[in-house]
């Protein structure tokens, strides 16, 4: 394996042996690699720059196996805001877990490594709610990665009034042609749904939306990753115990 220079994010990290650590990073140029940082606790300096999270230029060197090591590693942002709340670091695991779930190793993509870190951006420094953020992430990340819904007419008759969406199918319906598996959707929600998944990347989260309408959102979301992964996340779980503290 060649040596590589990319920008990346580390999605997940484990420590192991003397002061050793495994990232797995989602570099701009190669997907979602593993590499090793020896010596990570031992280098102070440097311990930042392989923190969950960190984003910022690799310099990887390539061996004989799966795993890469990091040769250094220059950090454009770790995301600190996100790191300090128990919440959002919660969310931004999960976040990374999907993106994981989703893509597989070594499977580069510009635009949902973008998206990937709109959304970090947004909870570190914006002030948008954890909740926003991780239905508009979970939307984003399905469309972008080949689930994008049909969501302009009703998927029988052509309908522009949608009154229900299917999971499984991935489609909205009017009331009249409703099929058994679909769950009714507000009016704010269809039209959320139809912004989120067709805006901008960079404007996904350019909507306004209350407490009630994010939290029909994110039913609606979550069982749409669930489905179409067909996996459920131990992460995700984490997010909801600690979201009601």
């Amino acid at each position: 394996m060649a040596n590589i220079e990319t920008k990346g994010v580390i999605i997940k990290q484990n420590d192991y042996g003397e002061g050793h650590r495994m990232l797995h990073v989602f570099t701009q140029s190669r997907g979602i690699i593993k590499a090793v940082r020896y010596n990570a606790k031992r280098m102070r300096s440097k311990a930042a720059s392989s923190q969950f999270l960190s984003y910022g230029d690799f310099e990887l060197r390539g061996s004989s196996g799966d795993v890469m090591t990091v040769h250094s590693m220059e950090t454009i942002d770790s995301f600190m805001p996100v790191s300090e709340n128990i919440k959002k670091l919660a969310l931004g695991n999960y976040m990374a877990d999907i993106t994981y779930a989703l893509l597989g190793a070594n499977n580069p993509d510009e635009r949902i490594l973008k998206i990937f870190l709109n959304a970090l951006y947004a909870l570190a420094y914006r002030n948008e709610s954890e909740g926003k953020v991780k239905t508009v992430y979970e939307l984003k990340l399905m469309s972008a990665g080949g689930y994008m819904p049909l969501l302009d007419r009703c998927a029988v008759c052509g309908s522009g009034e949608a009154a229900a969406f299917d999971i499984e199918k991935g489609a909205v319906f009017c009331k009249e042609c409703k099929s058994a598996g679909a769950i009714s959707i507000s009016a704010g929600a269809y039209r959320a749904l139809r912004y989120i998944t067709g805006c901008e990347d960079k404007r996904m989260l350019a909507f306004r939306a209350d407490a009630a309408l994010i939290s029909e959102l994110n039913r609606i979301s979550e069982k749409y990753v669930s489905t179409h992964l067909d996996k459920g996340f131990k992460s995700l779980e984490y997010y909801r115990s600690v979201a009601e503290m």
